[in-house]
């Protein structure tokens, strides 16, 4: 059987999407979302304290994110390179998710000691378990058609995930923790964690690598020069990391957007339900009519999708609180595009794989999604800092909705609609580097 009539079951496809988007997902987008909110008003983390474990966490993960990654690489079981990661580390990685948000009484110096190594420690255990999902796809299958169909369905369960974190937290939080909501947020972060551990196994079962990649005896440096050799590295390490921040910060702000600067806390289930429908819209029926009208252009797809994105945060900017129809017609535009980067970033991450591959003659599939999964982590965290930095540096009073000073207002909204304005223009700029004609030579000379 030829590489393009190669086929993945349903099943292996259901599995791994499972795996990499359900409960996993429902866990990265509560801590995306929620967790600034929580470690200030939840548990009693300083503003400017909060702000900075985000930025210390970043920076960590710079180092250990390619260290996990390499290692990954030379991993050599029987159960193959990548799937024992899906087997072991799932329980580590729940426990301390669970931990994060379990708010003990303690005093503020412990408060801000205890969310720095937890969410430092629950960073590099995401990094250990998105790794393999990312890096083992390439090992079951070498058509391009199925990977993608496999990342689209992961992206609309992801979707998925994202639509319920988003819209049913409060709601979940309230009524596990009887009126408690801090106390609501550990239970159902266990629930969602034992629920990344049957997923995980289940992949582990179900995902064979069947090509195996090359676990050469050399040091991790050599590997990572490697693959920094391959220029189109850095542009696109980049393009992951702003297309994060563009995601992420529209998640963590939305709250504050509903909650201090409508003034309508009443509204922030409904809002962000449009983000989660439109996203998930945008993600499973837009994009793939997208994608086939610009022939399979990642470039195109873009530039068309986030050009739409500009023109609606420029006009919410103004006018977002003026009008509730217009303000959730033009989310429901802008997010139904904005989504599509969650697609993107893995699209990219594997056709990377395959394009440093061919570059360098080096199978390097858990150290590109290692770089990957730091640019992600990196948006993350780096949304999460900018958020708690223009909060405390306008005077945000927490929870003092109808009362917050006019700076602080201006800055949620500055958040909201120009941050990922800028971050959107920067994403147009860095896709043009995605070496696509490249990849399609080398595609045209394997066929």
């Amino acid at each position: 059987m030829s590489e393009k009539d190669e086929k993945l079951s349903l099943s292996t496809k259901v599995w791994w999407a499972l795996g990499q988007s359900s409960a996993r997902q429902f866990i990265t987008a509560l801590v995306s979302t929620y967790i600034l909110m929580f470690l200030t008003e939840n548990f009693g983390v300083p503003m400017a304290a909060a702000g900075v474990i985000m930025t210390a966490a970043a920076i960590w993960d710079a180092i250990n994110d390619p260290i996990i990654g390499g290692l990954a690489d030379k991993t050599k079981t029987r159960w193959g390179t990548y799937r024992p990661y899906l087997l072991f580390i799932p329980p580590l990685f729940a426990i301390v998710a669970t931990l994060l948000f379990a708010a003990p009484e303690m005093s503020t110096t412990g408060k801000i000691v205890y969310a720095a190594v937890l969410y430092i420690c629950y960073g590099m255990l995401l990094t250990a378990l998105e790794i393999p999902y990312n890096a083992v796809l390439p090992t079951m299958s070498k058509n391009e058609m199925e990977k993608n169909d496999t990342i689209s369905l992961s992206t609309f369960i992801a979707s998925i995930s994202i639509l319920l974190v988003t819209s049913f937290t409060p709601d979940w939080t309230n009524i596990l923790g009887g009126g408690n909501p801090t106390r609501g947020y550990t239970i159902l972060v266990a629930i969602a964690g034992v629920l990344t551990c049957i997923t995980s196994w289940g992949a582990f079962v179900k995902c064979k690598e069947k090509y195996k990649p090359e676990t050469k005896k050399e040091p991790l440096v050599a590997s990572l020069v490697k693959l920094f050799k391959v220029k189109e590295t850095y542009p696109m390490l980049a393009f992951w990391c702003v297309g994060c921040i563009l995601f992420q910060i529209i998640m963590a702000s939305s709250v504050y957007y509903c909650m201090y600067y409508l003034v309508r806390p009443d509204l922030i289930s409904t809002y962000m339900l449009i983000i989660s429908i439109s996203g998930m819209v945008g993600v499973m029926g837009l994009m793939p009519i997208l994608l086939r009208l610009v022939k399979g252009s990642m470039k195109q797809a873009v530039m068309i999708s986030q050009s739409i994105c500009i023109v609606c945060y420029a006009l919410l900017f103004f006018v977002g609180n003026k009008s509730m129809v217009l303000l959730y017609v033009l989310t429901f535009i802008a997010s139904m595009n904005a989504t599509m980067t969650n697609a993107f970033r893995p699209m990219t991450v594997v056709g990377m794989t395959e394009y440093a591959y061919q570059e360098t003659g080096a199978q390097l599939n858990a150290t590109i999604s290692a770089i990957g999964g730091f640019a992600y982590k990196c948006g993350t965290a780096i949304s999460n800092a900018v958020l708690a930095g223009v909060l405390a540096a306008t005077g945000f009073i927490e929870g003092a909705i109808g009362q917050e000073p006019p700076a602080a207002l201006t800055g949620i909204n500055c958040v909201r609609f120009l941050v990922p304005l800028a971050a959107t223009v920067l994403y147009m700029i860095f896709i043009q580097f995605y070496p696509e004609k490249k990849m399609r030579e080398y595609a045209a000379k394997k066929g």
